[in-house]
């Protein structure tokens, strides 16, 4: 389990002036960064690039310099770009490792006066104006943030059904850092998990929460408990059916992740529903383009109201990378405000939500499931669409207590893993895996 107390993170060493030092002192003296390899230019980058490939040859013309990979890869970075990136300690802070060059700092005819190989895995550049640095860059890094080859960069895989997560048990991923970076692996490829094996113990979400990274708070508190109240102020706090739904949309960033911790679940009904909306939008671009289309472009309302807030938020119900791939879901039949498209466009953007919400409910994509008292749902909210089916409180008793964390928290700890582990994994893209 993380012990590590607000104290522990308060409390920080300086490392030596002498050199620069992989560590900032963060690790209060039990470091945990990172030992640099001497054969390979610091690049002021805790995270580990694999060496893909050595450089055959490089050369350099007025506007980018171009690297032959040894694998017979062409890479090509522009000038400035190279520049903005140096790793010296003039242009990137050798404690915070962030960036101190601005891009108004660099003219904008800055030119290489010399580009040399000066290993299989260093390149450096000389600068042609004076007091610039000599910047030099390691090619595991280089290969890994080439942006001039496609098929060197990672696109989200796009899967056309709802995935399986394999099991997982409470004292493997809160005692075993080893077992938690499986488990995190795992959770981003499918989106959803349960945790089997919970205590019987109020607050345990916030605990898991807590192990992962930063608990984010809401309207709804730092965390809640979802069951049948007398006074609800939300659609989850009754014991109706509740459709498929992403939570939060009503605020300009809903939250990435959701943990329920299942304490109670034995009435009759109460069934929690799960979807793969970002399966369903890769369906729609392939085989509906325009309801795509429509989803992809549109923003629609959304609002959350009871006597202590009132939240507005806007959202594309699909919003996409650059590339189009379908990468976030936006949808609450409870919170969607009244549409206010063009009224030319109103009757398709309909039809498109229909078609969506239709293929949501799809065997291919709904996942039906009845929790149990010691069981934990984790799934991506900006993902899986989730639900649940009436329960009749009459016969029974049905609590899950739940929290929130942003993606960012989950990427990072599992890079910390990777990077603690020592082992050389894919690095973990900033986008949410689909």
């Amino acid at each position: 389990m993380n012990t590590r107390t607000k104290a522990d993170r308060a409390t920080t060493t300086t490392a030596p002036a002498s050199s620069r030092s992989r560590c900032n002192g963060a690790c209060n003296g039990k470091c945990r960064c990172p030992k640099p390899d001497l054969t390979r230019p610091d690049m002021a980058d805790l995270s580990r690039y694999p060496l893909v490939s050595t450089i055959r040859a490089v050369s350099f013309d007025a506007d980018v310099v171009t690297i032959a990979w040894s694998d017979d890869g062409i890479s090509r970075f522009h000038h400035g770009w190279l520049r903005e990136n140096s790793p010296d300690p003039a242009s990137r802070h050798p404690h915070s490792r962030e960036r101190l060059v601005s891009p108004l700092d660099i003219p904008a005819d800055l030119r290489p006066e010399s580009v040399t190989l000066e290993s299989p895995v260093a390149l450096a550049v000389t600068w042609d104006m004076a007091g610039q640095p000599v910047s030099r860059f390691d090619a595991g890094w280089l290969r890994a943030h080439c942006y001039t080859r496609g098929d060197f960069i990672a696109n989200p895989p796009r899967h056309l059904a709802s995935l399986t997560p394999q099991p997982a048990y409470w004292n493997a991923v809160m005692y075993s850092d080893a077992m938690l970076r499986v488990w995190l692996r795992d959770y981003l490829e499918t989106g959803w998990s349960v945790i089997s094996g919970v205590p019987d113990e109020h607050d345990l979400s916030t605990v898991l929460g807590a192990r992962i990274g930063v608990v984010r708070s809401s309207n709804f508190g730092f965390q809640f408990d979802v069951m049948s109240k007398a006074a609800p102020i939300s659609n989850a706090y009754t014991a109706s059916d509740l459709p498929l739904h992403t939570d939060m949309p009503h605020y300009e960033l809903p939250p990435g992740t959701q943990i329920l911790h299942c304490l109670r679940n034995d009435a009759d009904g109460g069934e929690s529903l799960l979807s793969d909306g970002v399966a369903v939008a890769n369906l729609l671009r392939n085989e509906h383009p325009e309801a795509f289309r429509l989803l992809s472009q549109i923003s629609v309302p959304f609002r959350f109201q009871d006597v202590d807030g009132d939240y507005n938020s806007r959202h594309r119900i699909i919003e996409c990378d650059a590339a189009q791939n379908p990468i976030f879901v936006n949808w609450s039949n409870s919170t969607i405000a009244p549409l206010d498209a063009d009224p030319e466009i109103m009757p398709n953007l309909r039809a498109a939500i229909r078609l969506f919400l239709t293929y949501l409910q799809d065997p291919r994509f709904l996942i039906t499931l009845k929790l149990e008292a010691g069981q934990m749902l984790v799934f991506d909210n900006r993902r899986m669409l989730h639900g649940r089916k009436a329960f009749d409180p009459q016969t029974g008793g049905r609590h899950l207590q739940g929290c929130y964390l942003d993606t960012s928290e989950v990427l990072s700890r599992l890079r910390m893993l990777e990077r603690d582990s020592g082992e050389s994994e894919e690095p973990v893209e900033a986008v949410a895996v689909a």
